[in-house]
């Protein structure tokens, strides 16, 4: 083998490598929708959300990460609205709304007229196999920039269970002759945690099925970090069959669902949001820290 075509041998693999590693997920015809970013000097691809879908086949179980950024024409405007759907295997699409404000260190050297917002994370835990995820655009919403990547690694450590500010008591939920405490959260009832990082906080969440609920429900929660949203997590689960809520035999536990929130150093008041009317759901928090 000649130096040159060893060069490119080598120069594919690299090129195959970083991109496995880095975690992006591309959209079919993904060259179609394709812009760059100089976010703080660096360069991203994201693709265009704007009058046709984005499809993505996604490979399960895990969970990702959507980052997106709203397109202005002008920097007069200090914030802006926007929004999309998010369809999982042809179930019944989430709806994606945000208000986000301008950022200053945001450029795209292809469109060196347009400002663009700052980003906003939402995440989707995707079941095994491989799965459609398909990201609509609204209509009013105008075009907005969307960039996936894995999200698959959790952290280790050692748990602490934390306790949070609510205004009702923990109830309890028996699971294999165990009985656990778990906070209610509601949506005009939000909880509140006080905790000093650096460390990541640990949110296993379970929704209560009511009788008229379905076999699978979604539910959304939000977290806010000294109040700014560090994240929207969207959840789907089922019944589950061993746990049970004491003194609510009409109401049964959906099987548990977590997610988990890096915090840096300082001191951190978290706020955890339900983003659905007429639900509860029922939450255990843990911090961990170390390896």
């Amino acid at each position: 083998m000649n130096r040159t075509l060893m060069y490119k041998v080598l120069l594919s693999f690299v090129l195959i490598l970083s991109s496995i590693t880095a975690g992006v997920i591309k959209p079919e015809d993904a060259k179609k929708y394709r812009d760059i970013l100089v976010v703080s000097g660096n360069r991203s691809s994201y693709y265009t959300l704007k009058g046709e879908s984005l499809v993505y086949k996604v490979k399960g179980p895990q969970r990702i990460k959507i980052y997106s950024r709203a397109v202005l024409t002008s920097k007069k405007a200090k914030s802006k609205s926007y929004g999309y759907e998010i369809q999982l295997n042809g179930n019944t699409p989430l709806q994606v709304n945000h208000q986000q404000k301008l950022s200053k260190g945001v450029k795209a050297p292809e469109h060196p007229n347009h400002y663009y917002t700052k980003a906003t994370q939402d995440y989707i835990s995707i079941p095994a196999g491989v799965n459609e995820v398909i990201l609509r655009p609204k209509k009013r919403s105008g075009p907005v920039l969307i960039r996936m990547l894995e999200d698959k690694q959790a952290p280790k450590g050692k748990k602490q269970r934390i306790d949070a500010l609510s205004e009702s008591a923990p109830v309890k939920l028996i699971a294999n002759n165990k009985s656990l405490s778990y906070y209610t959260l509601f949506k005009n009832h939000p909880l509140y945690v006080t905790l000093e990082g650096p460390a990541n906080l640990e949110v296993t969440s379970r929704l209560g099925f009511d009788p008229q609920m379905g076999r699978e429900e979604d539910y959304r929660l939000q977290v806010l970090d000294n109040g700014k949203v560090k994240g929207t997590y969207y959840f789907s689960t089922g019944r589950s069959e061993e746990t049970s809520v004491k003194d609510q035999n009409a109401v049964v536990p959906g099987k548990w669902r977590s997610c988990d929130v890096k915090l840096g150093k300082g001191m951190h008041e978290i706020k955890l949001r339900l983003l659905d009317e007429d639900r509860q759901v029922f939450i255990k928090l843990n911090r961990i820290t170390g390896n």
